[in-house]
């Protein structure tokens, strides 16, 4: 199997071709903004390393947040657009699955991982996954402070965490003043588009591409938390 795996969802851009269970090339940048200006070039650049044509492809891969709402919208609109000039099936993977697959096995070993993004104003985007990076809660939009609250409510036997993302460190200070054991991920704080291309692959890309790909934002563009995200609901 080839797949095009690419992400623009959060501070960096991100593209990665890959084939066989191999990355055949890799291109990453942050982006400070500039998604529309780089993601393509990227694109391009790392099909031309791999040796790629987009009749070689089985599929192309994308994430589809949450993030920033304008880096959301222009992966998904590159993703989408490619997929359809070049016939090609299209699978989403969440930007927190992506940050969840990334940690190390030694990191993950017997750990419940919370992979969170800074989502400014101390809020956080998060989602809690078990030691095999599948979900153990819903992904959610909160106050960093409540973070010690939805752990206790998933996890009553004070199980060790894993932290991954841009929001590990806001987490970090509330798990400090919850009393809570936790480990900081050595992995990258954004999403890798090889990590997403092997996930994907591993979990099955027909199934995952048989599921319409439609953005995750958690909330409103321009829109702080709601009294329920801020209480921890």
């Amino acid at each position: 199997m080839k797949l095009l795996a690419l992400d623009a969802a959060t501070t960096a851009c991100s593209v990665a071709c890959w084939s066989a269970g191999v990355v055949t090339a890799r291109r990453e940048e942050i982006a400070g903004g500039r998604q529309a200006e780089i993601l393509m070039p990227m694109v391009k650049s790392a099909m031309r390393e791999a040796g790629f044509e987009f009749a070689m492809l089985d599929g192309i891969a994308v994430t589809n947040g949450p993030g920033s709402f304008t880096g959301v919208r222009i992966g998904l609109a590159t993703a989408r657009g490619l997929a359809l000039a070049a016939g090609l099936p299209l699978a989403g993977v969440t930007t927190l699955q992506a940050l969840a697959a990334a940690a190390a096995a030694d990191e993950r070993c017997g750990r419940l991982i919370l992979a969170a993004l800074d989502a400014r104003r101390d809020q956080l985007y998060g989602q809690f996954f078990d030691d095999n990076g599948d979900p153990a809660g819903e992904p959610f939009a909160a106050a960093a402070a409540t973070i010690g609250e939805r752990l206790a409510r998933i996890c009553r036997d004070m199980r060790p965490l894993l932290l991954v993302g841009s929001g590990a460190s806001a987490a970090a200070r509330a798990l400090d003043e919850a009393g809570h054991d936790y480990r900081l991920s050595a992995s990258p704080p954004y999403p890798r588009a090889d990590i997403i291309a092997a996930f994907i692959a591993r979990r099955g890309f027909d199934k995952a591409a048989g599921a319409p790909v439609a953005p995750l934002y958690l909330r409103e563009p321009g829109v702080g938390p709601t009294v329920q995200q801020r209480a921890g609901a």
